[in-house]
């Protein structure tokens, strides 16, 4: 597909890249971005926004301020045409935008009973064309920090978004065969309002550490990650390349162990130090502090053992979401592969999500509980309260 590339990495080509897209009624865009692999954080590395004619390369590493391009992606009236956005959006709400008017194709498949399959395997799918498959492979862990970026970089980023019109137009006509734009309408609302904020920067702090720990190791083990953070955040490199996590669960566990701490291997190298050292030595002290203040027992375990009547509850919430899943969900998940589809219907009524539904933590779109509730009308079944 020839189509002309647009390279943008400068102000006043933004603004006037910006005054170009706001008139258009529809976009297709998508991001380029490291999370924490190749630098410290969530960062934004590329945009790559189509119009129909030109491909659009925004690149804010230059120091490129990109924040004018957010009139475009936040406007109610331009439509943006994307594929498995989730953390896109995620990304974008993490940089201050807020975008409206998102149409993920990825969706659109789903409700049309296809399998959750990548975008090349999707054009290739809906497209009947394999060669889309063939594209791509050779940049998928590119490091999109390096700059300049290659001929090789850009022609895969541009491919990101030339062939969305087709697939768009292609998936649009198939959702209003089947009538089913209606229900891609009211996806869309849900996936716009989501609370994306959610996951944008990942918790170094996580259940099964804490589980593994007693309450004074996980005290001490907050500190030392905490300082873990600052340290790959001073030198912008990924935490997993300055410090190894389980360095920090061993510290954690035996403080004395931080007097070996410049012959410790898996830290970097620029802070295996004596001042690193007493840096460390200060948060382990700072949570010694907090241990003696609130007098914990020496093998006091790090989560709160669940009373009887906790651990009864527990139970038997357990067994509710059991029973509702063998008598309700379970013949419905089979009544709905007969007359939507197996992709569909696993896509709808995961396990996870019939867990949440069933604990009141989910509810379904209109759409998706008119389908539950003629599913049971016609099996004989009662509709549960939570879905009411």
């Amino acid at each position: 597909m020839e189509t002309q590339i647009a390279y943008i990495d400068n102000e006043v080509a933004l603004q006037h890249t910006v005054k170009h897209l706001l008139q258009q009624k529809s976009i297709y865009i998508d991001l380029e971005f490291d999370k924490n692999h190749f630098r410290y954080g969530f960062n934004l590395c590329l945009i790559q926004i189509y119009d129909g004619e030109t491909c659009f390369l925004i690149d804010p590493l230059p120091d490129l301020d990109i924040s004018p391009l957010f009139e475009v992606i936040n406007h109610r009236e331009i439509e943006l045409v994307c594929f498995a956005f989730n953390e896109d959006m995620r990304l974008l709400h993490h940089i201050g935008a807020q975008p409206k008017n998102i149409y993920d194709l990825s969706v659109a498949t789903r409700l049309l009973n296809a399998e959750p399959l990548s975008l090349n395997n999707t054009l290739a799918l809906f497209l009947n064309d394999e060669r889309y498959i063939e594209h791509k492979k050779s940049q998928q862990k590119s490091n999109w920090f390096q700059r300049p970026l290659s001929d090789q970089q850009k022609h895969y980023a541009a491919e990101d978004v030339l062939y969305l019109p087709l697939l768009e137009q292609k998936l649009k006509k198939e959702l209003q065969k089947m009538q089913k734009s209606e229900w891609m309408a009211e996806e869309m609302e849900f996936f716009e309002n989501y609370d994306w904020k959610k996951g944008a920067t990942a918790s170094f702090l996580t259940h099964k550490d804490r589980k593994e720990l007693t309450m004074r190791e996980w005290i001490r083990f907050k500190e030392l990650m905490v300082k873990r953070e600052q340290l790959a955040e001073s030198i912008n490199r990924p935490t997993y390349k300055v410090v190894d996590k389980n360095i920090m669960i061993e510290l954690a566990k035996s403080p004395k162990k931080i007097e070996n701490w410049t012959n410790i291997k898996r830290v970097h190298p620029k802070f295996r130090t004596p001042q690193i050292q007493a840096q460390l030595q200060a948060q382990i002290t700072q949570a010694e502090k907090k241990i003696r203040e609130e007098n914990i027992p020496e093998n006091q375990p790090s989560k709160k053992r669940l009373s009887q009547a906790e651990k009864e509850i527990k139970s038997e919430l357990r067994k509710t979401i059991q029973r509702n899943k063998d008598a309700f969900f379970l013949p419905i998940k089979e009544e709905l592969k007969i007359s939507e589809g197996e992709n569909l219907t696993n896509y709808l009524l995961s396990n996870r999500r019939i867990t949440e539904i069933i604990s009141g933590d989910l509810k379904l779109l209109p759409y998706q509980l008119d389908l539950v509730i003629n599913a049971a009308k016609k099996l004989g079944l009662s509709i549960p309260k939570f879905l009411i």
